[in-house]
């Protein structure tokens, strides 16, 4: 989104809120990045400053940016993570594990140049060419789950061959790469999920979310996966990531 809709139903702060929460979502813009500067943010989406300045003040307050005094806003960082331990399922195979009827449906598969935060996280060059895959995963016929996965071309070869609307990644990974996946650096937030999210997820676009940021390790200790899940916050079941044998 270049512009905003000014006949649209949706007031001009919600829109100019959700063009830079989808930027800090997409990992255009990481934590402890600057936002663009309110005359930026006027001159790219065309609207006036006291709409950029309410836009900003909401997601002050919902957590997800923070000001500091004569040198701008910034995207909040993370202050506590949470190690899984050595090794983990995936969350198709926790699902399995508690013989709950899923399914898998792709969205989103290509090829795409890695922005300088997610190769900064995957350790490879800003714009070498990564697996962007998004899929939406439904337990028990109601959509509880979207998952983005970012992944390194290098570490898997062939995979972007695999169907995923038939085949589980972790499995595949192992397959492509002949190593274990090991261990994951992972961290959980409660956000709000956005307009583009909850179309997926078919909720509101404030309802809240649980949000997984994981980057998951091969036996070489390199990270081949960036993934982002966002899973409904009142399913129970997908609170708890098992511990890979």
């Amino acid at each position: 989104m270049s512009t905003v809709l000014k006949d649209s139903e949706i007031p001009l702060y919600m829109q100019v809120s959700e063009w830079i929460r989808e930027n800090i979502y997409k990992g255009e813009l990481g934590k402890g990045d600057r936002i663009p500067s309110e005359n930026q943010i006027m001159e790219i989406l065309h609207v006036s400053r006291g709409t950029v300045k309410k836009a900003v003040t909401m997601l002050v307050k919902e957590g997800l940016l923070v000001q500091v005094q004569g040198k701008g806003t910034f995207v909040k960082k993370e202050n506590i993570s949470y190690a899984l331990g050595e090794g983990l399922l995936s969350f198709a195979e926790s699902l399995e594990s508690q013989h709950l009827s899923f399914t898998t449906e792709v969205i989103d598969s290509y090829i795409e140049k890695a922005s300088k935060s997610v190769a900064e996280k995957l350790r490879i060059e800003t714009g070498a060419p990564i697996l962007y895959l998004k899929r939406i995963r439904s337990v028990e016929g109601e959509r509880v789950m979207l998952i983005e996965n970012r992944i390194n071309i290098a570490q898997c070869p062939g995979i972007t061959d695999v169907d995923f609307n038939k085949q589980n990644l972790f499995p595949t990974v192992e397959a492509l790469s002949g190593q274990k996946i090991v261990y994951s650096e992972s961290r959980y937030a409660a956000k709000i999920v956005g307009s583009e999210r909850g179309h997926y997820l078919e909720v509101n676009e404030d309802a809240p979310v649980l949000h997984l940021e994981q980057l998951v390790f091969l036996e070489n200790k390199m990270p081949f996966d960036l993934g982002n899940v966002w899973l409904k916050s009142d399913k129970y079941y997908l609170g708890t990531i098992l511990q890979r044998r």
